[in-house]
């Protein structure tokens, strides 16, 4: 309900033209009010005119001032019970405080209830953004603190608003004035019978909305029990538009606005004011979220917080210029083929991952992963260029000739930042010199960068797991099929039964064997337990065998994985980091074993370090982007994720979870291209059905969407996807087989609280049910023990 004040005018009245600058002409409805107050109010005019209330220009005669009295519409007054009414407009009456507009007087008149406040001049916040669209920052900030400080004195003196929004935000004299306060409650208190609740619905028995759609918070607009949060939910829309000049919910109706805050976040306000400070966009964040109990708790810590995101930007915890001299980066950009025969490529290729798995053991060197390099192979690109899309300041480049058993080899080692040559080096000889060739190149690198080896390090320079190149290309060739998850297992064995054929059974190739059975299980391809028995002997003969190497501590990972033991997987990806910080599968699972344990802020940083060591990567978006789905922010990371199709369009589980986000967000047609994508392309993934069924449910079509995971509804996938199944079943309406697959996904090993009791819009029909809370509690404890 909004509050009219008069214009900056010397006169009483508003700007002219529509109803605020209409002459009020004495109707038989104004002369009964007039005639019920007189000797102390005589009406002198109306200033405007709403769905709840009329305000008019009236003279206190008492103490000889202009008023703004605001008088309930009749029908609306005769439909409310006027003690409750008058109750709570005398507990706002008492509120004192420089941010608050005060309340004068209420009462009833001849059955007309009213309230009346002083007369301000100046513009409302709504007049200053649609002169405006955004503001300056630090007028926003200081708006929002001032606004901050008057919720947090109303909360403590229980006083809830119940309609913070810019309309009732008035600029006077420079400063913000808060209108209606408690006006809100009174319509609600008043609305409901006497041994009904305190808190009421958002949409009375009366017709009447308590709240604006734009601004309400989602347990408003629910109809639940609000406190002081709520307030500050809406406080955060106002803050969003102020610095970015839109609204944080949108749509084209009131119920589409409403619903937006159930299934998506705004945009960060960075992403419109890059130039806010992370500290700033963290707090407005924070005050949307959908939880009350993940908001500021009081109106006070939001002003602390605003006060420290003026002085305190956030920076790195180490500058880049240290960050550079303790652990300098640097990219090996494929080397270039300079055969006349094009099969001569994979031998060019697998010099340069063996260079990269050479530099990525000195724990010194930050490295970038070879996904992230081949994306760059053939580029055009300068070397300043390359290294801002990488974040490195070393390249190194180079190109390799072979013709028969003749071989010739050049590289060279240079700076990014100033295009300056380091090193240059030409090497000539046979096939049968390679190896050593790419030890000697390796070594110099280290020596240029001033890096000195550890005698572990040193060792490791002169392994070569693989020795052979043809038997090493088809090894890369494998590998690329299995991270797409969905590859057909008979191709991948194809190309790994040639290479032990060519090379032996060597670690690494044993390694990616087994891996491409786990795989099969992570994406529902297969639930013959039998493959992780498989697994897990090779992992342990190959911690036996090449214990420092990363390959047996991956594979123990990404079975614990499997398993629901996210404790261990966390502690054999760890150890297999630790032995090559560049593994980029062992990166991948240590996020989603973090996502699964509940550990929001673990896994967003996890999902950093992989985009930070492998930035071209198609998985690393999708981690990212994904790691803040649970914390409900679906939005963050989407740029990311979106830039990983684009790198790597075939791969079925990028379009599974861009889908997926997609739906978080809303944007279902979106969502349904990538399972219409799925569903020609990757037929047998339990994901393409879990995605199509969501969609059904989503648009309305539950009979579709059932008989979709009729066919595997009792399948025994991973607790990954088999949390997802109850996402489908739940927007279904099918809740008794939700509720009992959700549960199989905790037992399993997929326990994210937050996400289960908060943030998962797909899983709100069964919120509130007993068979949910105890899911829920038990998915708690889970967490609780995997922090311990």
């Amino acid at each position: 309900m909004d509050f009219l004040q008069l214009s900056s005018d010397s006169r009483p009245g508003f700007p002219e033209g529509g109803e605020r600058g209409r002459v009020w002409a004495m109707s038989a409805y104004a002369a009964r009010l007039s005639a019920a107050l007189e000797g102390r109010y005589r009406i002198e005019r109306e200033l405007g005119a709403g769905g709840m209330a009329t305000v008019y220009l009236a003279r206190d005669l008492r103490h000889d001032r202009e008023v703004a009295m605001k008088v309930l519409q009749p029908d609306l007054a005769q439909s409310l019970g006027r003690d409750r009414f008058v109750q709570e407009i005398r507990l706002a009456a008492r509120l004192t405080h420089p941010h608050i507009l005060p309340l004068y007087d209420s009462g009833e008149a001849d059955g007309l209830l009213y309230f009346v406040m002083p007369v301000m001049r100046g513009q409302t916040l709504r007049d200053r953004l649609v002169q405006e669209r955004a503001l300056p920052i630090d007028d926003a900030v200081r708006i929002a603190s001032e606004v901050s400080d008057a919720l947090d004195y109303a909360h403590r003196h229980d006083v809830v608003h119940r309609d913070i929004k810019p309309e009732n935000i008035l600029l006077h004299e420079g400063h913000a004035i808060v209108a209606d306060f408690g006006i809100g409650k009174a319509l609600a208190a008043a609305s409901e019978p006497a041994a009904a609740s305190e808190e009421t619905v958002a949409f009375t028995k009366v017709g009447v909305t308590i709240g604006t759609p734009a601004y309400m918070s989602p347990e408003q607009a629910s109809g639940d029990a609000v406190d002081g949060r709520s307030d500050l939910f809406a406080l955060g829309c106002v803050l969003y538009e102020m610095l970015t000049g839109e609204a944080a919910f949108s749509g084209p109706t009131a119920q589409a606005v409403i619903a937006r805050r159930f299934i998506a976040s705004p945009p960060p306000v960075t992403d419109a004011r890059p130039e806010v400070t992370a500290a700033l966009a963290d707090t407005v964040a924070r005050l949307l979220r959908r939880s009350p109990d993940e908001r500021f708790p009081s109106g006070a810590r939001v002003v602390a917080a605003l006060r420290s995101s003026e002085t305190c930007p956030a920076v790195p915890a180490t500058p880049p210029a240290d960050r550079e001299r303790l652990h300098p980066s640097i990219a090996v950009l494929p080397f270039a083929n300079l055969s006349t025969d094009p099969e001569n490529e994979y031998f060019s290729d697998g010099l340069t991952e063996e260079l990269i798995t050479d530099l990525a053991g000195v724990k010194a060197l930050r490295v970038i992963s070879r996904a992230s390099s081949l994306q760059l192979k053939g580029t055009t690109r300068g070397l300043k260029e390359v290294g801002q899309v990488l974040g490195v300041r070393y390249v190194l480049t180079g190109s390799a000739r072979k013709a028969g058993s003749a071989l010739r080899i050049t590289a060279q080692l240079s700076d990014a930042t100033t295009d300056e040559q380091l090193w240059a080096e030409k090497y000539s000889g046979t096939m049968d010199d390679v190896f050593d060739v790419q030890e000697r190149v390796s070594r110099a690198i280290v020596s240029a960068l001033q890096v000195t080896l550890s005698a572990s390090e040193d060792h490791r320079l002169a392994e070569r797991p693989i020795k052979n190149a043809r038997a090493f290309e088809l090894y890369l060739r494998a590998q690329v099929l299995v991270r797409r998850y969905g590859a057909p297992i008979d191709e991948v064995s194809r190309l790994l039964d040639r290479a032990i054929e060519i090379e032996g059974l060597t670690p690494p190739l044993r390694a990616l064997r087994a891996f491409a059975w786990v795989t099969q299980m992570r994406a529902g391809m297969s639930t013959d337990p039998r493959h992780l028995a498989r697994a897990e002997a090779e992992a342990r003969e190959l911690v036996d065998l090449a214990p420092g190497a990363p390959y047996g501590y991956s594979l123990l990972g990404f079975i614990s994985y499997e398993r629901g033991l996210l404790g261990e997987t966390v502690r054999y990806l760890t150890m297999a980091l630790d032995r090559d910080g560049s593994d980029a599968d062992a990166l991948f699972f240590l996020g989603i074993a973090l996502e699964a344990a509940g550990q929001g802020p673990a896994a967003i940083a996890a999902g950093r370090r992989f985009l930070e060591v492998d930035p071209l990567s198609p998985m690393a978006g999708a981690l990212l982007n994904s790691a803040y789905w649970f914390v409900g922010r679906p939005a963050e990371g989407l740029e990311a994720h979106e830039r990983g199709l684009r790198l790597d369009a075939e791969n079925p589980i990028i379009h599974w979870s861009l889908g997926y986000t997609y739906a978080l967000l809303g944007r279902l047609a979106d969502a349904r291209g990538h399972a219409t994508w799925m569903e020609a392309h990757a037929t047998e993934m339990p994901y393409t059905v879990q995605l199509a069924a969501l969609l059904d449910g989503l648009q309305g079509q539950p009979e579709e969407a059932l008989a979709r995971l009729a066919a595997i509804a009792e399948s025994s996938f991973d607790a990954h996807i088999t949390f997802h199944m109850s996402e489908s079943f739940a927007v279904a309406g099918a809740h008794e087989a939700a509720l009992r697959v959700l549960e199989q996904a905790v037992e399993r090993g997929f326990y994210p609280h937050d996400y289960i009791a908060v943030h998962c819009p797909f899983l709100a029909p069964l919120r509130g049910t007993a068979a949910f809370d105890r899911i829920a509690e038990r998915a708690a404890r889970r967490v609780a023990e995997f922090s311990a």
